[in-house]
């Protein structure tokens, strides 16, 4: 039996095992890039700041690690509008 609306592109759409395929490698892409952004942070924060470094692997919390990158991110603006 004919497809009664062949796809345009000339192409067989895809069927429900190549979506699960395509959405699981999404999740697993978005799942690898965020990890390694989280090691990236971790590691800045390693070499700029050990002490800070230290208090989040001693206490578990994050918060330093954000108010870290917020500083950062205020003072890049800083700058950039110095440079204007």
């Amino acid at each position: 039996m004919a497809t009664p609306h062949p796809p345009i592109t000339g192409h067989p759409r895809a069927t429900g095992h190549t979506r699960a395929l395509s959405t699981t490698l999404g999740v697993v892409a978005a799942g690898a890039v965020s990890g390694a952004l989280v090691a990236a942070t971790a590691l800045w924060l390693l070499l700029t700041d050990p002490a800070v470094a230290a208090e989040v692997s001693e206490e578990g919390s994050l918060v330093p690690v954000f108010e870290e990158v917020v500083a950062l991110l205020g003072r890049a603006v800083v700058e950039v509008l110095r440079y204007l």
